[in-house]
């Protein structure tokens, strides 16, 4: 029996509730083996997984509510059946509902028979019982509501409520359950955005420029996908969030400078930053092979010619021949992504507070083993697509107190004023500037 779009969303969210996977890799490869791409039955997938994904707590709340025995031992995949029908009945009018049911009892015949009628009565008591269920009090308890009603963990919320405030944390995991911009930056090796704009409007696509970023552009409608065009695969852009492209200019580089990349992964901001410092040299360094192979196909597809890699783990400690050699060095560190919620929503409910303190370590490590890379009067860049105070400002100011030859240096004045906090970090957030979240600080060795 051919699978319903429906009910590959449930296979895909199943996946990824018992792997590490994530949606955006597990929805291309679908997308790309049934022919979907582009198409209004893939767009309905995706817009299914990354609904249940973004809604997912509250979306267990209510099933919780109307499920008499234990939800958190009911088999996942019947819950991702629920959810899946739950968010169609309440957000989304694509389907009527006695067809949205009916969809719902089909797939469960096929992964649970026996469970089959429990998720008919759930829905059709949904059906019956809406008006009837109750979140939690934004007034009395204001951390449950915002986890619940905003689907995130609550022990995040609770950590950005000291953080934010309760208005500042509500503002945040509601921007956190909204679509995210798809923003691609200029390859101005190969091209202008004058030019890039005409090929995108001959193409049929809608946009506009970015508001921080002098390399974005926002596609705002599109007849097909970004990555399908001739002049993706000409090398004229890079898909990349508009904070992204912002970090690299923390750099604020002059010519013929020696850049070290120390977490370079697939090379966004590596190749961002070869683009900028066309007259310069960088080395990038990563623990993967496979990431760096990804990265030297990627510098071929956009004409770049002065990116050198290596393999290392900085986790570990820097390879000698790389002591006080360069003029800057940018740690992009590994981080709990939790800047990244719309993007990733699916990290939501992998990462656990107790993942923090292996975080901070392995970040604390790179970014000491890469400070012996900077050359005296050079600079080292740390940043990370982090929310959370322990993965950021906690870390620098540890580095700091180890490390008195070297302060903290201010964001360079061509940055917007608008992305620079009080105590002098680089910061961009979903709610205020429509883009990933990231943290930035400059550390000069004097």
């Amino acid at each position: 029996m051919k699978k319903t779009i429906r009910h590959q969303a449930v296979n895909i969210l199943s996946q990824i509730s018992t792997s590490q996977a994530f949606a955006g890799e597990l929805l291309d490869a679908c997308l790309d083996a049934n022919t979907l791409s582009g198409t209004p039955d893939g767009r309905l997938l995706t817009h299914l997984v990354y609904g249940v994904l973004r809604l997912q707590g509250h979306l267990d709340w209510i099933i919780s509510k109307l499920y008499r025995g234990n939800f958190a031992n009911m088999d996942e995949g019947i819950k991702n059946i629920l959810r899946v029908g739950l968010y169609q009945l309440k957000f989304s009018d694509r389907l009527p509902a006695f067809a949205v049911v009916d969809e719902a009892v089909k797939s469960a015949k096929i992964i649970s028979p026996a469970q089959s009628g429990l998720t008919n009565a759930i829905l059709r008591n949904y059906l019956r019982q809406s008006s009837k269920i109750s979140f939690p009090s934004w007034k009395k308890q204001p951390a449950e509501y915002i986890a619940t009603f905003y689907s995130h963990p609550l022990w995040l919320v609770k950590t950005w409520l000291n953080v934010f405030g309760k208005e500042e944390t509500l503002a945040l995991c509601k921007a956190n359950n909204e679509m995210p911009p798809l923003t691609i930056r200029i390859n101005k090796i190969k091209t202008s955005s004058e030019e890039l704009a005409q090929k995108l409007k001959a193409e049929g696509f809608s946009y506009t420029t970015t508001k921080f970023s002098p390399d974005g552009i926002v596609l705002t409608d599109s007849t097909q996908p970004i990555q399908k065009t001739d002049f993706f695969r000409e090398g004229l852009l890079r898909i990349q969030d508009e904070g992204a492209q912002i970090v690299s200019y923390l750099l604020n580089h002059k010519n013929n400078e020696n850049i070290l990349d120390v977490c370079a992964g697939t090379g966004g901001k590596t190749t961002h930053l070869a683009i900028m410092n066309n007259d310069g040299h960088i080395l990038a360094i990563d623990r993967h092979a496979a990431k760096l192979a990804e990265l030297r196909k990627e510098t071929d597809r956009l004409g770049i010619s002065n990116i050198q890699t290596k393999q290392a783990d900085l986790g570990i400690t820097l390879p000698i021949e790389l002591t006080e050699k360069f003029d800057q060095v940018l740690v992009d560190a590994p981080c709990s992504g939790t800047g990244t919620l719309r993007r990733n929503p699916e990290i939501k409910w992998r990462l656990k507070a107790a993942d923090l303190e292996g975080y901070a370590a392995t970040q604390k490590t790179i970014l000491q083993n890469a400070a012996g890379a900077v050359k005296k009067g050079g600079r080292l860049i740390y940043c990370t697509c982090s929310l959370l105070p322990a993965e950021n400002e906690d870390v620098i100011r540890q580095f700091l107190v180890n490390n008195p030859q070297f302060i903290l240096a201010p964001i360079p004045e061509t940055m917007n004023k608008n992305l620079i906090d009080k105590s002098g970090f680089f910061r961009t957030y979903p709610h205020l500037h429509n883009m990933d979240s990231f943290f930035g600080a400059i550390l000069q060795r004097q």
